[in-house]
C-alpha cells in the first residue's frame, strides 16, 4: 500500500512514542519493592528497618544502590556471601542492631561498588583475615561491638577513608592490625574503649590522619605515652578539633586528668624493684625464680654463667605491673660455684640482682653396712666387739660381789675395759670371774619367782588368819548364849550388864569342871 508522505510521517512518530511509552513502563515495573519495605518513588533505595525482620527479605531488585535493614532480629545470625548475591551496584548497606555474630569471609566480595558499610551495634566477638576483602570503602562502622576481637588480617586486602571502632571495649590495638589502612584511611574513631596505652609505633600512623577521636579511655600515663601526650599538644587544634579530649586513668596523681590539665613531668615510669629471688635444688633439677615489680612491668632476664639469656616479657594485660621468670637447670654440677644474675628492665632503667649459687651435694648417703646380731649362749647375751654400744647394760659380777653396775656409756667403752682389766683374779670354784648380763629368759624368770613366792606367802598368811578366826568362833559359841546375841542392837555391838557377866562366869566355869573330871 502506498501513502503520502505527511501519512508515513505521522506513523512512524506514533511508533516511535509506542515504543518509548512501553520502554519506560517495563523499567519502571521491574523494581519492585519488597513486602512490606518501603521505596521511594524514583528511588532505588529499599528501606527495611525497623520491620521485625527475622531475615534479610527475599524480592530485593538488583537495581537497589542502598539497603536498610537497621533494626531487625535475625534469627540466623551468621552473614555468608549467598545473603548478597546478584546486588552487583549495591553502594550503601546498613545492618545496624540486626544481632549478628558472625560474618564470614568474603561476604561483601561481590559488592564491588559499596562504599558505605554499617554493622555496627551488632555482637560480633570476632573478625577473621580477609573478611572486607575486595571493599573500597569510604566508611566502615563496626563501632558497639562489646569485646569485639580483630585478627591482624582482619582489615587484609580492603581500603577505607574512614574507620569506626568506639565503644568496642578494646584494651590494645596493635598497629600492624592498621598496616593495609596506611594511606587511605583518613578518620579514625577509637574513643569509649578501654585503652591504656599506645606504642610508640602509632605515631607515624597518626600523623597521616585528618581527624581523632581518643576520649572516654583510661590511658595509664607513664613515660610510655610521653609522646601521645607531645602529639597530642603539637596537634590538638587540627586532628583532634571538635573531640574529647585523653584522659588518664592511672596512677593515683593524675587519674581523672585531663591532657590539658598535665606537663610532660606528669609522665614518668617507676624503676623496677626485685620482691623475690631464689633458687630451689633437687637432686636433679635446679629452679630459679626472679620477680620484680615497675611501671610499666619489666622484662626480666636470667644470665647463666656461660652467658646465655632466657628472657620473659610482661604479658600485655599486666595490671598489677609485676613479672616473674623461673628457670629451670636440669645439667647439674654438685661441685661448682657459679655466678647467676637476674636483670630486670622497663623504660626507667635496669637493676641487676646477682647469685652466687654454690650447689649443694643432695645425693643420698652411703647405705651403711649391716651389723651383726649379738651372740646368745646358755640364754645369755653377749654383744659382739663390733656392735653399736648400747645407752645401757647391765653387769653381774659373780666374784663375790652381787652389786649390780650400770654402765651408760656401753659396755664397750674404755671405761669398761679398763674396770675389766683392773679386777683380781680369784681362785673360786677354781674357775675365773664371769662378767654375766642378764638376758631377757633370766628377767621373765626372776619377775615370774617373785610372783610364786607372793602368792605362795598371801596364801599362807590367808590360812592362817581364817583358821584363827574360826578358832575365835567356836569359843564364841561356847561361851555367849543366843539370848546374849540376840540382845545386839542394829549396829553389832553389845554392852553387857553385871547380871549377864555373873551368868557367863557360872557357865565358863561348869565347863572347866567338866573338862577335868
Amino acid at each position: 500500500m502506498k501513502c503520502g508522505v505527511g501519512v508515513c510521517a505521522w506513523g512512524k512518530g506514533v511508533s516511535v512514542i509506542f515504543l518509548v511509552v512501553i520502554f519506560s513502563t517495563q523499567v519502571h515495573t521491574t523494581f519492585t519493592c519488597p513486602k512490606d519495605c518501603f521505596c521511594a518513588p524514583h528511588s532505588k533505595n529499599v528501606q527495611c528497618a525497623n520491620k521485625n525482620f527475622l531475615k534479610i527479605p527475599d524480592g530485593i531488585p538488583l537495581e537497589t544502590l542502598e539497603l536498610n535493614l537497621n533494626e531487625n532480629k535475625f534469627k540466623n545470625t551468621a552473614l555468608t556471601r549467598r545473603n548478597f548475591t546478584d546486588l552487583y551496584k549495591l553502594q550503601n548497606l546498613y545492618l545496624s542492631d540486626c544481632g549478628i555474630e558472625t560474618i564470614a569471609v568474603d561476604t561483601f566480595a561481590d559488592l564491588t561498588q559499596l562504599t558505605w558499610l554499617d554493622v555496627s551495634k551488632n555482637n560480633i566477638r570476632f573478625v577473621a583475615d580477609y573478611t572486607f576483602r575486595g571493599l573500597n570503602l569510604k566508611h566502615l562502622f563496626i563501632n558497639d561491638n562489646p569485646e569485639i576481637q580483630l585478627a591482624i588480617g582482619a582489615f587484609a586486602g580492603m581500603t577505607t577513608q574512614g574507620l569506626y571502632m568506639h565503644n568496642c571495649g578494646q584494651r590494645r590495638l596493635p598497629v600492624d592490625l592498621m598496616t593495609p589502612l596506611n594511606g587511605s584511611l583518613k578518620t579514625l574513631w577509637l574513643h569509649g574503649n578501654n585503652f591504656e596505652a599506645f606504642s610508640e609505633k602509632w605515631l607515624y600512623f597518626f600523623r597521616k590522619l585528618a581527624h581523632i577521636r581518643l576520649g572516654g579511655n583510661s590511658f595509664h600515663c607513664n613515660c610510655e605515652i610521653k609522646w601521645l601526650f607531645a602529639f597530642y599538644k603539637s596537634s590538638k587544634n587540627s586532628l583532634f578539633a571538635g573531640a574529647e579530649q585523653p584522659q588518664c586513668g592511672s596512677p593515683r596523681l593524675v587519674k581523672n586528668k585531663n591532657f590539658d590539665d598535665l606537663t610532660d613531668d606528669d609522665f614518668r615510669c617507676e624503676l623496677p624493684t626485685f620482691q623475690n629471688v631464689d633458687a630451689v635444688f633437687d637432686t636433679k633439677m635446679g629452679k630459679f625464680t626472679c620477680q620484680a615489680h615497675g611501671d610499666p612491668a619489666p622484662t626480666l632476664y636470667w644470665i647463666r654463667p656461660d652467658g646465655t639469656t632466657e628472657t620473659y616479657y610482661p604479658r600485655p594485660d599486666n595490671v598489677g605491673r609485676e613479672n616473674m621468670g623461673v628457670m629451670f637447670m636440669t645439667d647439674v654440677k654438685l661441685e661448682n660455684k657459679d655466678l647467676y644474675k637476674c636483670v630486670a628492665s622497663n623504660p626507667a632503667g635496669n637493676v641487676t640482682f646477682s647469685l652466687n649459687v654454690v650447689w649443694p651435694d643432695l645425693r643420698p648417703p652411703p647405705t651403711p653396712k649391716p651389723t651383726k646380731p649379738p651372740k646368745i649362749s646358755n640364754n645369755v647375751i653377749r654383744d659382739d666387739t663390733t656392735s653399736a654400744p648400747a645407752k645401757k647394760s647391765y653387769i653381774k659380777d659373780f666374784a663375790g660381789d652381787d652389786s649390780e653396775v650400770y654402765d651408760w656409756g656401753g659396755i664397750n667403752s674404755e671405761s669398761s675395759k679398763m674396770k675389766s682389766e683392773e679386777k683380781p683374779v680369784v681362785a673360786a670354784a677354781h674357775k675365773k670371774d664371769i662378767d654375766r648380763y642378764f638376758g631377757v629368759v633370766d628377767i621373765i624368770g626372776a619377775v615370774v619367782g617373785t610372783f610364786l613366792l607372793t602368792l605362795l606367802i598371801s596364801v599362807t598368811v590367808f590360812h592362817f588368819y581364817y583358821k584363827r578366826r574360826e578358832r575365835l568362833r567356836q569359843d564364841d559359841h561356847y561361851s555367849v548364849p543366843d539370848e546374849i546375841n540376840n540382845k545386839r542392837g542394829p549396829n553389832s555391838v553389845y554392852i553387857m550388864n553385871e547380871a549377864d557377866e555373873n551368868r557367863i562366869k557360872m557357865i565358863n566355869h561348869h565347863n572347866s569342871s567338866d573338862v577335868a573330871s
